[in-house]
């Protein structure tokens, strides 16, 4: 169900700014659109089965964690 819902918002969403791109000639914002759609929406039926997508900020707090530690002085 809640696939289906990400689905139709996308539908919706696409159904929308498909006109206004064309209608303005404006091909690579239309590529570029339907890239970024297609990433939100792998990843909003990803999130609705549940599939545990990582946290971004996780890997940022890994990278700068040993920094953290050099200039706090914290071995934790």
């Amino acid at each position: 169900m809640n696939v289906m819902l990400v689905l139709l918002a996308t539908a919706a969403i696409v159904a929308i700014e498909w006109r206004s791109l064309m209608k303005r000639r404006q091909k690579r914002e239309l590529l570029t659109f339907f890239l970024l759609c297609l990433l939100g929406t792998s990843l909003g039926i990803a999130e609705a089965l549940q599939l545990g997508i990582p946290n971004p900020l996780d890997w940022i707090t890994a990278l700068y964690k040993p920094l953290s530690n050099l200039i706090y002085g914290s071995s934790a």
